[in-house]
């Protein structure tokens, strides 16, 4: 750059997800007008710096000096643009000084409003160091100033800080959440949550790394898009550019710590104890002081770990074949002679044994399969089951094979490895799980359900006609799926009481347990309780650790439909301890509901979407019910044809047997009849799954139904409320039933009542619509300053928490006229586009009776027609309007 310039933001990547800090450093340098950005190398610390200095002083002179390796013997090196000529201070000591003097002359004759930024402040040579630190010290003119985290400073440098003369503020790698913005800026469109996720493990936040691997990975074509979704597939290469960083940083190694990097990267987390054994203590130590691995307290071990994953990356990259696998012996022979000890030796030591040229074990390789699976590795589980079955791996290697291909919808493969593991089961156990994995696959995957059921009726029962424990279990997950809950949970706890119940048996039973609790929401054992009671039984058969996610959302849906979000924390936190990508899928279904609960509703839609791609077809009966959330979401973003699209691909992706999430697509209908603006059949529509609800005993379905029928405006669920209130006991339908009470009473204090209620509960969208008809209360009572009051606080919930949501409340609140809810509803159908006859079709009255309602609107409102009447009471809908008749001419 020239040494007086606007700093342009290097490269093509946008400047995102760091508006947080951007504001720290922005009012660090307003305070002290002087501020330190620090951070590791690549994290982003020069652009975030450059952004600043755009943001404050676009167009006018900014000056920048670079600090640089090269340059760090000369004095004045980073300021060699404002120098005639390189400073030569050997013989003559004046002219260092003098030279100094020229260029601080220069910089302070901006005055104070100008800027200097100083990138990579660490590698100033002293000179240049001292001029910073003058300049700071005068508050001569603005300075920001970047290093590096870790490096030595000049001692000039460090006394900016130290002394007080600008904050140091530290800028961290980015957080999962904004890695997977900027991906999406980045590449123009949505990317799945797998590749999101395996992108943020790979390089943990730091953006240089990450843009390097994503460019690569692009050229490479294996980061693509897929139906209209970024997706990474296939193994990763190093591309040269990112190669030469990662070789740079790890520098030149002795053959020692090459030996104890090399072990690290193929079979990290070690323990110290055992890498100590196989390489000098002292090459562990300088690997570690070097910041290339890090040494943590396991309880009362110590274990090693790389610093960073993409120094595993060129590690192994640059091993040859026959050397990695002496490696992966060396490691297989240490954990052995250790007895596995720690959690997940064994699936560590199964790991390496697939890469070297020890003897395969089966036994060891389903356990193995069996720790991957509980960390949602179905890849690596995948591996580890086949391997065994070359191994001689008898009926448990071929059975979790096949359940697991089924479980990744590889149904075809799923039944041709079933086929060899039923010869293969020896007692009456072992083919009442081959049966219970036959038939799961026939009826979630296949669709042959009438095949599964006499499957069932035929072998599913012992000698004496009795089914057993595995086919009761399978059927009360049937019948909690197409909305039997009564029925099924009398199913699971003839299964659950029963002694001695299989694991197997109690991992499906747990599962219909705890969907089928919190779809009916009150009564015995709790969902927490059935999910933890499934997890655990889960794990101790190879077939059943591909459970682990599913039971997991039990917790989540029993959050949200009690109004109890933040009791889903626990479970999230542990979704996001799962290392295998499959994990973040489940993170994203986990955190895409909850925030759908919340009235996050952009991102609720964006992680939703996310998972759509490891869920093809209809996904087991998953599909329609992701696409029938995205709808709700869309919906109450005011995206009303983004909504009914993915309504479309609900009803297409249907299975034709699961249906528990046939709630939410019918909550998705009648939130686009609102988004519409047609709120009559919004009511209808819900009222409609009330009675359906009801009818299945889902009361917890019902109390939502209900209350998503109050938000639109519905006055006549007080009494069936208050009785779902009494019945539930939970925060939500307390709440629920308050804010029936106070819409049917038009009583803005027990609505601001409600609204307290549902934001105390997390459920953020709601709270807004009940302070929103709070102040439409207030405005009729005559009380307008707590109408206002009201207002603002509705409108604030869904712009600063609900990501500008809109709904029929919010948007009363938002442009309050003095119009009926029948008078806002016409005009809202001929803004869109409706004809007075199309309106009265819709709301099932007469066309008089609609043209009725538009001349007394028109009256109140003093407006000339039909067209005037939709662009006052819904601004923001852009369909052509067709003019009424004359006021002066009422029909």
């Amino acid at each position: 750059m020239a040494r007086t310039a606007s700093p342009t933001p290097h490269g093509t990547w946008p400047f995102t997800g760091r508006e947080a800090e951007l504001r720290a450093v922005s009012d660090g340098l307003a305070r002290d007008g002087a501020v330190v950005v620090a951070g590791p190398a690549g994290v982003g610390k020069s652009r975030l710096a450059r952004e600043l200095a755009c943001r404050l002083a676009p167009g006018d002179a900014v000056h920048l000096a670079t600090g640089s390796l090269s340059a760090r013997d000369i004095p004045l090196g980073a300021f060699a643009p404002w120098l005639p000529a390189p400073v030569d201070t050997g013989d003559d000591p004046e002219a260092g000084v003098s030279a100094l003097a020229r260029v601080g002359a220069t910089l302070r004759a901006g005055g104070p409003d100008s800027l200097l930024l100083v990138d990579d402040a660490h590698l100033l040579d002293e000179v240049s160091a001292v001029l910073v630190g003058q300049l700071a010290a005068e508050g001569a003119l603005r300075l920001v100033l970047t290093v590096r985290a870790g490096e030595p400073c000049p001692e000039a440098i460090t006394a900016i800080w130290k002394d007080g003369l600008a904050a140091r503020i530290e800028i961290d790698p980015l957080a999962p959440a904004a890695a997977a913005a900027l991906l999406g800026t980045v590449l123009g469109g949505r990317v799945d949550a797998q590749t999101e996720r395996r992108l943020h493990d790979a390089t943990r936040g730091n953006v240089l790394w990450l843009r390097h691997l994503v460019d690569g990975e692009r050229a490479a074509g294996r980061l693509r898009q897929v139906d209209g979704r970024w997706e990474w597939q296939g193994p990763s290469v190093l591309p040269p550019g990112l190669e030469a960083l990662l070789a740079a940083r790890i520098g030149k190694l002795d053959e020692d710590e090459a030996h104890a990097l090399e072990l690290v990267a193929l079979g990290e987390p070690l323990g110290l104890g055992v890498l100590v054994g196989l390489v000098p203590e002292g090459a562990v130590d300088r690997l570690a002081e070097r910041g290339l691995v890090l040494a943590a307290e396991d309880g009362v071990r110590a274990e090693v770990h790389l610093a960073h994953p993409l120094y595993g990356e060129v590690t192994r990259a640059r091993m040859s074949l026959p050397r990695a696998r002496r490696r992966r012996g060396e490691l297989s022979a240490a954990l052995r002679s250790t007895g596995s000890r720690r959690a997940g030796d064994d699936l560590r030591r199964a790991v390496l044994d697939l890469g070297s040229d020890s003897p395969p074990d089966s036994t060891l390789l389903v356990l193995a399969a069996e720790q991957a699976m509980n960390l949602t590795d179905f890849g690596l589980a995948e591996r580890l089951l086949r391997a065994a079955v070359e191994a001689g791996g008898g009926f448990d290697a071929r059975l979790g094979l096949g359940f697991l291909l089924g479980w990744m919808m590889r149904a075809e493969e799923a039944d041709a490895v079933l086929a060899t593991a039923l010869p293969a089961a020896g007692t009456a156990h072992e083919r009442a799980r081959a049966l219970l994995a036959r038939v799961h696959i026939l009826v979630f995957i296949l669709d042959r359900a009438a095949e599964a059921r006499a499957l069932l009726d035929r072998e599913g029962v012992d000698a004496d006609g009795a089914p057993f424990p595995e086919t009761t279990a399978l059927r009360a997950v049937l019948l909690v799926c197409v909305g039997d809950v009564v029925p099924g949970l009398e199913a699971t706890a003839a299964v659950l009481g029963r002694p001695g119940t299989s694991s197997q048996a109690t991992t499906w039973a747990s599962w219909a347990a705890a969907y089928g609790v919190a779809f009916r929401g009150a009564g015995g054992t709790s969902v927490r309780d059935h999910v933890v009671r499934g997890m655990e039984a889960a794990r101790q058969a190879p077939e059943t650790g591909a459970m682990l996610g599913n039971l997991g959302f039990g917790d989540v849906l029993e959050a949200g439909l009690r109004g109890v979000l933040d009791d889903a924390r626990p479970r999230l936190d542990w979704v996001e301890s799962l290392s295998g990508q499959h994990g973040a899928t489940w993170s994203a279904l986990y955190q895409g509901r909850l925030a759908l609960e919340a009235g996050r509703v952009v991102t609720a839609a964006r992680l939703l979407d996310s998972i759509l791609p490891a869920f093809p077809g209809h996904g087991g009966g998953w599909t329609a019910w992701f696409h029938a959330m995205i709808a709700q979401a869309r919906a109450a973003t005011g995206d009303a044809a983004g909504a009914s699209a993915a309504v479309t691909a609900a009803e297409q992706a249907r299975h034709p047997v699961i249906r528990a999430g046939d709630g939410d697509l019918h909550l998705a209908r009648a939130w686009i009849a609102a988004a519409h603006g047609s709120l009559s059949d919004a009511v209808a529509t819900a009222r409609r799954l009330a009675a359906e609800a009801h009818r299945q005993g889902q009361r917890a379905i019902e109390m939502v139904a209900r209350h998503t029928a109050v938000r639109f405006g519905d006055r006549d669920q007080v009494e069936p409320l208050a009785d779902l209130a009494r019945v539930l006991d939970t925060p939500r339908a307390r709440a629920a039933a308050r804010h029936a009470a106070g819409l049917a009473a038009r009583d803005p204090d027990v609505l601001l009542g409600a609204a307290d209620e549902l934001e105390a509960a997390g459920l953020l969208l709601a709270a807004a619509d009940a302070a929103a008809h709070a102040a439409s209360a207030a405005r009729d009572r005559g009380r307008l300053p707590a109408s206002t009051a009201a207002a603002d606080r509705a409108i604030a919930l869904a712009e600063d928490r609900c990501e500008g949501a809109s709904t029929p409340a919010l948007e009363l609140a938002r442009a309050p006229l003095p119009v009926s809810s029948r008078e806002r509803e016409v005009a809202v159908l001929a803004a869109e586009g409706l004809t007075n006859r199309q309106i009265a079709a819709r709301l099932h009255v007469s066309v008089r009776t609609v043209e009725s309602h538009v001349y007394r609107a028109c009256s109140r409102l003093g407006l000339p027609d039909r067209a005037a009447l939709a662009a006052a009471v819904a601004p923001g809908r852009s369909a052509s309007v067709a003019p009424s008749a004359p006021l002066g001419h009422r029909p």
